[in-house]
């Protein structure tokens, strides 16, 4: 069988024999028998179904249903002000140790920009005493001369 189509194939009725061989092959069926046996299998699957629907135990979900908007809108501004709470808290404990961390670097600067502190041993009336340059304890104490 050789088609054509006219019209450019975009009118509802293009083509008759293809729009009539079309009709006849989706057409719905005629036997009120067929209609009674897919009524009868989409009522078993269905009571199949609910069967095994009526076996499974609430989940934590299912409780969801029942919410309203209100509900659901109250407890996003909770959480959103939980949220936000804790991390005000973050933030500030977060500066706390950054201002800890700097004032100990200000401190170690300034201590480490002092004189060496002094000893009570190194504060002595004793006058150093000068060894000869051929004594043997010269070579034992190299601050000594």
């Amino acid at each position: 069988m050789t088609v054509t189509r006219n019209d450019n194939g975009h009118g509802p009725d293009a083509d008759p024999r293809v729009t009539d061989l079309l009709r006849s092959h989706y057409a719905a069926p005629q036997d009120e028998t067929y209609w009674s046996s897919v009524e009868a299998r989409v009522m078993l699957s269905v009571t199949r179904g609910l069967g095994r629907i009526s076996d499974l135990r609430p989940a934590w979900w299912s409780g969801f249903g029942e919410f309203r908007t209100a509900d659901i809108r109250n407890a996003g501004l909770i959480a959103a002000t939980i949220a936000l709470v804790v991390a005000g808290a973050t933030f500030v404990r977060k500066a706390e140790l950054d201002a800890n961390a700097r004032a100990m670097a200000q401190r170690a600067a300034v201590e480490s920009a002092l004189p060496l502190p002094l000893d009570d041993a190194t504060l002595t009336s004793r006058v150093r005493v000068r060894l000869p340059e051929d004594a043997p304890e010269r070579y034992l104490h190299p601050l000594d001369y």
